[in-house]
């Protein structure tokens, strides 16, 4: 019955979503999905020239490039910044479209400078996420919990509430995460056995730590979904223990939403390559090798509206040469372990980047639950950390110290100090917070 009301509504109320749906999921078993990426790419650079200030200044001298015959052609075409962005906002805008057709969104510049784009509403990225929920066998109308950092407004709430009827939707707010609010939300999750726990990394962390802490149990989901940040390993095996489900690592961001997202073989990233085209490449731009790490540049396949056409993201990852035994016709891309924008720094000079220090995190911490990294003006960095008891807790502060101070070539001191949370810049706890120039 739920099924079917949903399937109903979805094709009267949101007949977009439901036509796209089905044209993904055409285009996935095709069996072309490289054949229609280089299409889609040449039919947006095409679209941004024509179409936008900005694209038909930036590609002013690689006009002969745009009639684009192969990857070498694309990958010769000038990437995108996040301080392009940032400067000439209204050159990316294509034409002049109805604002029923585009969504504003901004980031928080928790991790470097913030920016805004606009979404085109025109293709529902609800239809990537319905493909993933897919995989691990998780139905769009089945119940589905959530834990969102700040709480919705209350018109939000109850319009999604009967949007989705019957399906139940039940939510927490990260930034109330109390005993009495965490309890009244296992208390939900237990009546309604949502199929789906889903929220950023951070906040999903602390309530499977709550639940740890305070021998709460909740029924399985299906699978728990988390983005927003890097993924520690003793942050996933903390949440599989306290919500007995697999816990499904999904990339994306402010600019683009769905990027990639695991397989239960969890071999990696499916990358959304009918939607998205994901480079990897070195500081002077040039493509590197599967499984060498670089810059992630973007192209968004769909996004007519505001362009992002080889776009830096500012994140550091790679891609995978391996194939998946899962059957699904999608590349691979490993985990992102972390920004190429947040670094810590030495007088000399030296820089040691976030993804190092989470392979690092994740090699060394056991007892420790949090971590973070605060770097002063004077380059001194402080090293703060949430432990779970004082069993050996010592032990393994000295070590991850010692580690730290061999990538930083003993040039900056190095203070540990327990606390008892982590500091957030713009409702996030990011790994690294500089206060340097």
């Amino acid at each position: 019955m739920k099924k079917f009301l949903f399937d109903l509504k979805t094709k009267i109320l949101k007949p977009k979503i439901h036509r796209s749906h089905i044209r993904a999921e055409n285009e996935l078993k095709s069996g072309q999905i490289e054949t229609l990426n280089f299409e889609k790419r040449k039919h947006m650079i095409n679209h941004a020239f024509q179409n936008t200030a900005f694209y038909k200044t930036k590609y002013q001298d690689n006009r002969d490039l745009l009639d684009m015959k192969n990857k070498d052609d694309f990958q010769k075409l000038p990437p995108v910044t996040r301080d392009d962005l940032a400067m000439n906002f209204e050159k990316f805008i294509a034409g002049n479209p109805s604002s029923k057709t585009y969504r504003k969104v901004s980031s928080s510049g928790s991790t470097g400078r913030p920016i805004s784009v606009l979404h085109d509403t025109r293709f529902p990225y609800t239809v990537l996420q319905w493909r993933i929920l897919g995989w691990w066998n998780v139905k769009p109308y089945e119940n589905q919990a959530f834990i969102y950092r700040y709480k919705r407004p209350f018109l939000k709430r109850l319009g999604n509430n009967l949007l989705w009827w019957p399906t139940r939707r039940i939510f927490l707010t990260g930034a109330e995460m109390n005993l009495r609010n965490v309890e009244r939300f296992v208390k939900q999750i237990n009546t309604f056995r949502p199929a789906l726990l889903q929220g950023y990394v951070d906040v999903v962390y602390e309530f499977a730590l709550f639940l740890l802490d305070n021998d709460l149990k909740i029924h399985p989901p299906k699978m728990v979904w988390v983005t927003s940040a890097p993924l520690f390993e003793n942050q996933r095996k903390a949440m599989e223990a306290a919500f007995g489900a697999p816990v499904c690592d999904q990339y994306g961001n402010t600019e683009v939403f769905t990027i990639a997202a695991e397989c239960p073989q969890q071999n990696g990233l499916h990358i959304m390559h009918d939607s998205v085209h994901v480079e990897i490449v070195d500081e002077n731009n040039s493509p590197v090798p599967a499984g060498t790490t670089g810059k992630i540049l973007i192209t968004d396949l769909h996004n007519e509206i505001f362009p992002l056409i080889r776009y830096e993201i500012g994140d550091r990852g790679k891609l995978l040469d391996t194939v998946c035994s899962c059957g699904i016709p999608l590349p691979l891309m490993d985990n992102v372990r972390g920004r190429q924008s947040v670094v810590l720094k030495t007088p000399s000079g030296l820089t040691v980047r976030s993804e190092h220090l989470t392979i690092l995190f994740e090699k060394l911490m056991n007892t420790i639950r949090e971590v973070q990294l605060i770097q002063n003006k004077d380059y001194s960095v402080e090293l703060r950390y949430v432990f779970n008891s004082d069993k050996c807790v010592e032990d393994e502060v000295k070590t991850i110290l010692k580690e730290l101070k061999i990538k930083t070539r003993d040039e900056i001191d190095i203070i540990p100090i327990k606390v008892d949370e982590l500091q957030t810049k713009s409702n996030k706890k990011p790994l690294i917070i500089s206060k340097l120039s």
